[in-house]
């Protein structure tokens, strides 16, 4: 009983603080052994830059709020993780949030979007269960030189192999390679009408870093494979919310 207790009280810690269960139980045991949780002189990992360098990277963080990790490893001088800049910065209170990027949309979108949905209010989980979505995405290696573009088609119960597509893709290219008769009409800037969009961010997110082309396609592949069929399902079974979304923002971008 008093092991369950403990156990109930090192959560209800690691959810006030934020911190790992680890890190709440160790600080404990400190407190407990020495009357301190203040880190030894000398303890834990050295720090792989200098403090300039450090200060630098919290300045670029504060002056351009939407710099990428890319960017700010380009300007350090010794070769460091993502994960290493994210602990600089927490350690300046700096905090990662993803940006809400919504698409501008002028009066004809949001008419076009609004008479969209309308025309689909009534239409139930199981309708969208039968429409096969389908969309494409560009994943870069370094430069835009380097780049895959990926096109996907996930359905409620099973999901197509991926294309890849090196080059360019023009609008021509994309009709006769891609574009199938019996096409659902789609409006225009209307992304988060989409489940297959938090598809890629899924994938995008558990990215590991490619050397190469070809290794850029592989782990696209693999992670493509490895998602679970329950999250597609999850998506698909959001479009009646996002209609109803969309038609209480007046064919105004949502929150999806």
């Amino acid at each position: 009983m008093l092991e369950k207790l403990d156990k109930q009280l090192t959560r209800r810690v690691v959810g006030q603080v934020d911190r790992s269960e680890c890190a709440v139980i160790n600080c404990w045991e400190q407190w407990t052994r020495e009357g301190t949780h203040a880190r030894k002189t000398g303890s834990g990992a050295t720090r792989k830059i200098t403090r300039r360098e450090d200060r630098r990277i919290v300045r670029q963080a504060l002056v351009n709020p939407t710099v990428t990790r890319s960017t700010i490893r380009a300007d350090v001088v010794e070769a460091i993780v993502p994960q290493t800049i994210f602990r600089y910065l927490a350690e300046a209170n700096l905090k990662f949030k993803r940006p809400f990027r919504a698409l501008p949309l002028t009066p004809e979108h949001r008419q076009l979007r609004l008479q969209w949905c309308q025309a689909r209010s009534m239409w139930n989980v199981t309708d969208w269960q039968k429409v096969v979505f389908s969309d494409e995405s560009r994943f870069v290696l370094g430069t835009d030189d380097n780049r895959v573009r990926v096109w996907k088609r996930p359905a409620y119960d099973s999901r197509s192999t991926l294309i890849m597509i090196r080059g360019t893709l023009t609008d021509q290219r994309y009709v006769d390679d891609i574009l199938r008769p019996d096409t659902l009409p789609w409006p225009a800037r209307s992304p988060d009408l989409s489940p297959v969009e938090y598809v890629w961010d899924q994938l995008k997110r558990q990215m590991p870093s490619c050397h190469s082309v070809h290794d850029l396609e592989l782990a696209v592949q693999d992670l493509w494979a490895l998602l679970p069929q329950d999250n597609i399902r999850c998506l698909i079974n959001s479009m009646p919310d996002r209609m109803a979304a969309c038609i209480a923002a007046e064919g105004g971008s949502t929150r999806y």
